[in-house]
């Protein structure tokens, strides 16, 4: 038989290394069995080749060897050197699933570009909220602090609250030493490690620590971090289902909320988030509201934004839905009103031009919801400050045109068209993006739709451009608030 060419192999090779990378094939076995070509094949060749020519590997080995041998006699020294102190770190730390891990960890500081090790969950950027960031995150800590060990004492110093710093990768130096000499609170420790602490997750979306909180005994749950992070666990598939049941989870939580535990806390509120449209059982409503104001009170981001949005009804997000119907479907939109203001001046760095004190109070003061009166003069120079933002909300540009299409004058009719055009081109930005011209509904979210609707606006009579505004108000609105039961007591149109 005839040997092939070199140059068959090398086409080969290229041809196998295209498939492989662009995913031409939809038949997965041909895929595969060229990703299988592109690396089997050099690694053959390179073996053939040292078959081929052992022994003059070996005799240049030997001749270089001789003529520069204190370099290779150093090079075999330190390769030796390396390799006795790897095996004794791996006996070192119990054996290689715990050297795995430490050598893991360290690559995870090493790689960190944005100094997390200093930050524990701590949400920078956001003012006030983030110092409860902080607090939610290492208060774990806490429940450790009275444990007479070295190790505890050693991570309990570690954390600063006056000053809000914990170096948690120090932390967890101490603490995966201590594991991996099968030291009991070491490893219970690691076990309550907040979820906010996504640095630790490998490559593959793998919690580095899962192996600690899946091994925690419910039996021996002596501490409102053990038994939240029981509550927690989860199975070892990519998915990351929950072992245990919504409704035992949520009496765990609730356990460990009312130890005083805010991550319970927020743990139990966002057990509702699973059970989406649910009725929420009237029992459960004391803890709803106990929870979620105490979490306002301590500044919790979430819980300060859901205690706004429960005052006017705003469903769309679960915590605020729970609040809602837990206070009978009360609503307070003067006191939301300043809950935004609160809301946006406890930020970092406040805006005027932000939705919470510009937009939403200004769609309120326009058609004068609840119990605040009508302002629509007031809501003009919001929703105008808004519409100055680099990202401006779309409701903002809506009422805006709204209002210039029911100006009496020609050329706020004009400018009435250039507001539209700028909402249309930004649709992609919104979660409403859908509007209705001439009894067509169109979706502007993709540059063909935003084609049509603008051709339609622009060929449409000023009363045809009212009710297309109209019609985006009113599905803006449902998608907002997801409470229709309250949308059909509103007024949408001033």
């Amino acid at each position: 038989m005839k040997k092939l060419p070199l140059y068959f192999y090398l086409i080969l090779w290229i041809v196998s290394l295209a498939f492989a990378q662009n995913d031409l094939l939809k038949i997965k076995i041909l895929s595969e069995l060229f990703a299988l070509i592109v690396f089997i094949m050099p690694s053959a060749f390179a073996y053939l080749w040292f078959l081929k020519n052992k022994i003059k590997i070996f005799r240049y080995y030997k001749k270089i060897r001789i003529r520069f041998r204190h370099v290779f006699y150093t090079i075999e020294s330190l390769v030796c050197l390396a390799s006795v102190v790897l095996i004794i770190s791996i006996f070192s730390v119990g054996g290689f699933k715990n050297f795995s891990e430490r050598a893991k960890f360290e690559y995870l500081v090493w790689d960190d570009k944005y100094n997390q090790c200093s930050k524990s969950g701590y949400m920078s950027g956001y003012g006030e909220y983030s110092e409860f960031s902080w607090k939610a995150n290492t208060q774990f800590i806490d429940y450790f602090q009275y444990k007479p060990y070295a190790v505890v004492k050693d991570v309990v110093q570690l954390k600063e609250n006056f000053l809000y710093n914990f170096n948690h990768c120090k932390a967890t130096r101490y603490l995966l030493r201590a594991a991996h000499q099968d030291h009991k609170v070491a490893k219970d420790i690691l076990a309550t490690y907040p979820y906010d602490y996504s640095y630790f997750y490998e490559f593959n979306d793998k919690y580095l620590f899962e192996r600690y909180r899946n091994s925690i005994d419910e039996k021996k749950l002596y501490n409102a971090a053990l038994v939240n992070a029981f509550a927690n666990k989860t199975d070892d598939t990519d998915s990351k289902v929950f072992l245990l049941s919504v409704d035992k989870r949520r009496e765990l939580h609730k356990e460990s909320a009312e130890e005083g535990y805010l991550l319970g806390m927020q743990d139990y509120l966002s057990t509702f988030d699973e059970e989406k449209g649910k009725k929420i059982n009237k029992s459960e409503c004391p803890f709803i509201l106990k929870y979620s104001n105490h979490l306002y009170e301590q500044k919790s981001l979430i819980e300060s934004a859901a205690a706004a949005f429960a005052l006017i009804g705003k469903t769309s997000m679960e915590t605020a839905r729970a609040i809602y119907e837990c206070s009978d479907k009360k609503t307070d939109f003067t006191k939301a009103i300043l809950l935004f203001k609160e809301f946006n001046n406890k930020a970092a760095k406040p805006k005027s031009t932000s939705n919470l004190v510009s937009t939403y109070p200004a769609i309120i003061y326009f058609n004068g919801w609840g119990n605040v009166e009508k302002d629509q003069k007031l809501a003009h120079e919001l929703f105008s400050i808004n519409s100055e933002y680099k990202y401006p909300s779309l409701i903002s540009k809506a009422y805006l045109a709204f209002i210039e299409l029911n100006s009496p004058n020609n050329e706020n009719h004009k400018k009435s068209l250039k507001l539209l055009n700028e909402m249309i081109d930004r649709g992609d930005y919104s979660s409403t993006h859908e509007i209705y011209c001439n009894n067509i509904k169109y979706d502007f979210a993709k540059k063909e739709g935003r084609k049509k609707v603008r051709l339609c606006l622009n060929n449409a009579s000023n009363d045809e451009k009212i009710e297309s505004v109209k019609s985006y108000i009113k599905l803006w609105t449902d998608n907002w608030f997801k409470n229709p039961e309250l949308v059909k007591t509103l007024n949408l149109y001033g």
